[in-house]
């Protein structure tokens, strides 16, 4: 008996590591990325190109995240922010990479989009009228006070029109522009808030309505581009 349930907690463990460290199944719910990805494929989100990131909440922990179903339990949960930490990875997100990232809007939600520019640590940012609301949230992410009195811009009550980055933020679009909510309307993201990176389509279910479902076999270990 207890060589049974010591192996099913192993099994427990092993599978909670794969899912934190080296990636998991996705569903894509949306068309935002069409022709790209379909509404249907199952794709697997690969974490180990950019390094795992490690779990900011409860909520991040698979099998342990069921209590946070429990509202007073979800509701404390989004109050929890542990300090940032990733594995070490192969790479960096780079421009065309498809990335899994946690909304800036909502952390519940997941989303799929293309980098298409990068602002990497230490770039300057020369703000203007035209693009201060925009470069606004990007400098208020690094706990800065910034605001605009008679043309002039403040940063920490002082007048400057400059800023060095202290950390690398990705612009992020979906490939269907016209059937996206990207980083055109909540700016830049963070790297904190990228989960992992898209390369293959497992396989793919195309939801017929009342036909029923179909399976893709065009989709069967389709490599994206």
């Amino acid at each position: 008996m207890m060589k049974t349930v010591l192996g099913i907690i192993l099994i427990i463990l092993f599978c909670i590591f794969i899912r934190i460290a080296v990636g998991e199944l996705c569903i894509v719910p949306s068309g935002s990325m069409e022709p790209t990805l379909l509404c249907g494929d199952r794709v697997w989100i690969d974490k180990i190109t950019y390094g795992a990131r490690f779990p900011a909440r409860w909520a991040d922990i698979p099998v342990i995240n069921v209590f946070t179903w429990i509202r007073p339990l979800r509701e404390m949960d989004r109050n929890t922010h542990w300090k940032y930490r990733r594995l070490p990875g192969m790479g960096y997100p780079g421009v065309g990479d498809i990335v899994v990232f946690n909304s800036p809007e909502n952390m519940d939600q997941l989303l799929v989009k293309r980098i298409t520019r990068i602002k990497k640590e230490n770039d300057t940012l020369h703000i203007r009228r035209e693009n201060y609301l925009f470069l606004r949230k990007l400098i208020a992410e690094e706990g800065n006070d910034v605001r605009m009195r008679n043309r002039a811009v403040y940063i920490n009550g002082i007048c400057d029109s400059i800023y060095r980055l202290k950390r690398t933020y990705y612009y992020v679009e979906g490939d269907n522009s016209a059937d996206s909510r990207d980083s055109r309307n909540f700016g830049y993201i963070p790297e904190t808030l990228i989960v992992g990176k898209f390369n293959y389509v497992l396989f793919s279910v195309n939801n017929l309505g009342t036909k029923g479902k179909k399976i893709r076999l065009r989709r069967f270990f389709h490599k994206i581009t």
